[in-house]
C-alpha cells in the first residue's frame, strides 16, 4: 500500500493509531525507550503545572499558572510534541495581568485517548 506524504510510519504499534483523512496518523513516532523518557521529564513537568483541565470533543484546554517559569515549561512541551506528534494542534492563551495560560490541544478522531495515555496523572483529574 503506498504511503501518502502526510503519513508517518511509527515504530510501535501497540499504542493507539488512528489514520484520519489526510493520512495523518494519531500516534506518537518516539520509540518506547524516547516516550517513556519524555513522559517523566518533560510531559511530567507540564502536568505539574497544570491547575485545571477542560475536555473538549476533540482535546482538552489545559491551564498553568501565567509566570514566566510555566510559561517556558510549555512553551518546551509543545516545541517537543510539535516534533513527533504532527497531528496535534497547539493554541495558547495568555491571560491579562499576568493571569493563567490556557494550552488548548486538539486534534482528529484519537486524540483525547492518545493524550491520556500519555498524561495519564493529569487526566484522571478530568
Amino acid at each position: 500500500m503506498p504511503v501518502s506524504k502526510h503519513e508517518m510510519t511509527c515504530p510501535h504499534e501497540e499504542r493507539e493509531v488512528t489514520t484520519i483523512s489526510e493520512d495523518i496518523r494519531v500516534a506518537c513516532c518516539l520509540s518506547d525507550a524516547e516516550l517513556g523518557k519524555r513522559v517523566a521529564s518533560l510531559l511530567a513537568r507540564f502536568e505539574s503545572a497544570v491547575i485545571a483541565i477542560e475536555e473538549l470533543p476533540d482535546g482538552y484546554v489545559f491551564r498553568v499558572p501565567g509566570d514566566k517559569k510555566w510559561m517556558a515549561v510549555v512553551w518546551d512541551a509543545i516545541v517537543a510534541e510539535r516534533e513527533c506528534c504532527p497531528f496535534l494542534t497547539f493554541e495558547l492563551t495568555a491571560q491579562s495581568n499576568m493571569g493563567p495560560v490556557s494550552v488548548r490541544v486538539t486534534g482528529p478522531a484519537g486524540t483525547k485517548g492518545f493524550l491520556k495515555t500519555i498524561l495519564s496523572c493529569s487526566m484522571n483529574g478530568s
